[in-house]
């Protein structure tokens, strides 16, 4: 019904961080890399890992028959995010009823960030909803090794919602299948600049939410 995909190592690493928040039961966790040591250090044996091996393998691996919501997580500065992200969300957009995604421009990208930004806008055409962490623009008072809480708070208040795909008002969820984009937007906005443990970062401006950009 709902399924979450960590694209690279500090994705996985986020994802991990995410699921000692909470119980997750209704999603389906799936890991992703190139390389299949840094792969197999996330996750646990019931989640899918997949070894990316080129771009039509990948489609056909991500593949599912129907979502109701389905999250990429990706830091944008790894090789393998930077080479799959793109496609990982066409194939999720091609399926699931609602995607999102959650993508992070590290601090440390360097050279790469002209390529990030360019993986980023690919990432806008097939997500319903992209969530775009800049690590330039986290506040004086995150600690570097912190710098990816925010997102994982983010996630926890997404995915930890109640009511996901279960209410009889399906078409209020904030997050839910039957959510218009226009309400996903707002709700995610109030949630980003009413919630305590994202207060240092709306002050700081570290997140920027961006509607597809998809032409039907």
């Amino acid at each position: 019904m709902f399924r979450a995909v960590a694209l690279g190592y500090f994705a996985s690493e986020i994802v991990d961080q995410l699921r000692t928040t909470g119980i997750y039961d209704d999603i389906n966790f799936v890991y992703c890399h190139t390389d299949k040591r840094l792969l197999m250090a996330h996750g646990n044996d019931e989640d899918k890992h997949i070894l990316l091996i080129n771009k039509t393998q990948c489609r056909e691996a991500i593949h599912s028959d129907n979502d109701l919501m389905s999250i990429l997580v990706t830091d944008l500065y790894e090789d393998c995010s930077q080479q799959y992200a793109v496609e990982i969300m066409y194939e999720l957009w091609s399926y699931a009823d609602r995607t999102y995604c959650f993508a992070i421009i590290p601090f440390y990208a360097g050279g790469k960030r002209g390529t990030a930004i360019e993986v980023f806008k690919g990432i806008t055409d097939c997500s319903d909803l992209t969530i775009l962490q800049d690590n330039l623009k986290q506040g004086e008072d995150v600690f570097f090794i912190n710098w990816n809480c925010g997102t994982v708070h983010l996630l926890e208040l997404i995915l930890s919602h109640p009511n996901k795909g279960l209410s009889l008002e399906r078409g209020e969820l904030p997050f839910g299948a039957w959510a218009t984009e226009k309400q996903a937007h707002m709700a995610l906005l109030a949630m980003y600049s009413n919630n305590r443990k994202m207060r240092r970062y709306y002050k700081a401006g570290t997140f920027s939410f961006h509607e597809t950009t998809h032409e039907y």
